[in-house]
């Protein structure tokens, strides 16, 4: 039997959830997401996230979220592999070795190698 994986998405639109769900489902990955608003924008992200403390497998962050979130998520979250969705800024890349950047334009493809890869899981 596979592990169970658990992936928690930032993003500030709930259709670049739905896009990577479509992939994320395919493959039975545990999933949530995060959207950061206007509204919530000052929120910390302890409060963000409070209803799920634990440290999923794989962080997956939009690019449009600011880079001293994607930095205080990328701390947050200290075992956890990061995907990072394309920047055109190439000042906005996020340089760890546990950061995975995915190229500009986004593909699913691209996305769905990346985190198979990450995952350890073949392709269905």
């Amino acid at each position: 039997m596979e592990k169970t994986i658990r992936i928690k998405i930032f993003s500030l639109t709930a259709e670049i959830c739905k896009l990577i769900n479509k992939v994320l489902d395919k493959y039975s990955f545990i999933h949530d997401c995060v959207i950061i608003t206007d509204d919530n924008s000052d929120i910390s992200l302890d409060e963000l996230i409070q209803y799920n403390s634990d440290n999923p497998d794989v962080i997956i962050v939009d690019k449009e979220i600011p880079r001293k979130l994607k930095e205080e998520i990328i701390s947050k979250f200290s075992n956890s592999s990061i995907i990072c969705l394309p920047a055109l800024d190439e000042t906005d890349k996020i340089e760890s070795a546990r950061v995975k950047q995915i190229s500009e334009p986004f593909r699913l493809s691209e996305f769905e190698d990346v985190i198979l890869n990450l995952t350890q899981r073949n392709r269905l």
